[in-house]
């Protein structure tokens, strides 16, 4: 073959190959939105529960106490699943931020038999405004891109110290 003909077999497969790995980091661009997007409505998902089950609680005069700390758990546990499956370190310490914050509301010995006391009512009824607040409460619909879920979350912790 021609010197110029291995050079157009050249460039085809170049062409060829760049076309490939362009097309391949767009589909894990793609995956990779979808996880956040799947992790974040988890995380966001709890967060509604928790809040919808304080509130039905405070209606009934907290006859069952426990659920509320198992929602909390729920959420806490979204969010542990969340930052462990995180790669990049600024998203990591956003989801942490989150969860130091979920786990200055968490109470008794992680037994299912938990007993509130005015104080820690109080605190749930603090958190449960705060996540109404910040739109995380039924019947609202949510952004489950990382931007929105870092901004919501960023604006919820900005009071990092409850005691």
């Amino acid at each position: 073959m021609k010197k110029k003909n291995w050079i157009l077999v050249i460039l085809l497969v170049s062409l060829f190959g760049n076309a490939a790995l362009f097309m391949d980091r767009i589909r894990v661009n793609r995956n990779e939105d979808l996880k956040y997007e799947i992790l974040n409505a988890y995380i966001q998902r709890d967060l509604v529960q928790l809040e919808e089950t304080i509130q039905y609680q405070q209606d009934n005069q907290w006859k069952n106490e426990t659920l509320v700390t198992q929602k909390l758990d729920n959420a806490i546990d979204s969010i542990i699943l969340h930052s462990g499956m995180e790669r990049d370190k600024d998203k990591e310490d956003i989801l942490m931020k989150l969860y130091d914050y979920m786990n200055e509301y968490k109470v008794g010995d992680g037994t299912f038999d938990v007993s509130l006391n005015d104080k820690q009512r109080a605190d749930y009824i603090h958190l449960a405004q705060k996540l109404r607040s910040n739109g995380w409460n039924y019947g609202v619909g949510y952004d489950t891109s990382w931007d929105s879920f870092a901004s919501k979350v960023n604006e919820f912790v900005g009071e990092l110290n409850l005691y």
